[in-house]
């Protein structure tokens, strides 16, 4: 069941390349990707280019909506902030796969001409949606409404029941996962699959992958994709008219062990 509590507070890979130091990625980091404990769980929101290690605290003003899914009634709440990470606690989790997520406040942001070449440079987004921004009177103020979502998945006791990770949490840009395994994932726009879509995957180390969703959404990972994994995609739409572009920013951690 979900339950959601609101606060104030591809193809195979293109080639790999070392993790930009432009890269601030919101993501979900467990204690433990696999814990022998039911019933409470902590995970770490942050923001920064060093996945998986936190960097940056998100703050709880910052949060909109937490959601958590899986075997039993799981919840979230926020525990406060820590020094490099915003603390959570799920509670109420049973043996099998639980999913936790969490979105940010929607932002608005202007980009002044010096820094719209790092962003577009940071996310891969579609062509068409880049040629747009270039195509703004110079010199430029891009204004973006800037939207991150993040996801997590770990094992509580067991993965057998891994039914919650094809559940979608209705993020406008969000990965849901296989009951088979950690061998593929689909990206969802609005709900539904994006086809041959920029993703990148992101190891321990930090390398990025580059990698591309098929024809039906779905991304499959790399054999040799080992260890703490987090998938990354960023969805960029101009305006109809004029007005800001509307940035959707997500991620999915979890552990990928054969």
């Amino acid at each position: 069941m979900i339950r959601t509590l609101l606060l104030r507070v591809a193809a195979a890979s293109a080639f790999t390349v070392a993790s930009a130091a432009a890269a601030h990625d919101f993501f979900l980091m467990p204690e433990q990707f696999a814990t022998e404990r039911a019933g409470t769980v902590a995970i770490q929101a942050t923001v920064g280019s060093s996945f998986p290690a936190p960097e940056n605290v998100v703050p709880a003003d910052r949060v909109e909506r937490l959601f958590a899914a899986g075997p039993g009634n799981p919840t979230i709440k926020v525990l406060g902030a820590g020094e490099k990470a915003l603390n959570l606690q799920a509670t109420g989790a049973q043996p099998g796969l639980l999913v936790a997520g969490g979105s940010s406040k929607p932002r608005d942001v202007d980009y002044e001409e010096d820094r719209i070449p790092l962003i577009l440079e940071e996310y891969r987004v579609l062509p068409e949606a880049a040629a747009a921004v270039e195509a703004l009177p110079k010199p430029r103020t891009w204004q973006v409404i800037s939207r991150r979502f993040a996801k997590t998945f770990l094992c509580v006791q067991t993965c057998q029941d891994r039914s919650a990770s094809e559940r979608a949490f209705g993020a406008h840009l969000e990965f849901i996962g296989r009951r088979s395994g950690n061998d593929h994932f689909q990206l969802l726009a609005h709900g539904k699959p994006l086809a041959n879509y920029p993703v990148d995957l992101v190891d321990s180390s930090g390398k990025r992958r580059h990698l591309t969703t098929d024809a039906g959404g779905d991304v499959h990972l790399p054999a040799d994709a080992r260890g703490a994994l987090m998938l990354f995609a960023a969805k960029l739409e101009p305006p109809a008219g004029h007005g800001r572009f509307t940035l959707d920013l997500t991620s999915l951690t979890f552990s990928r062990t054969r």
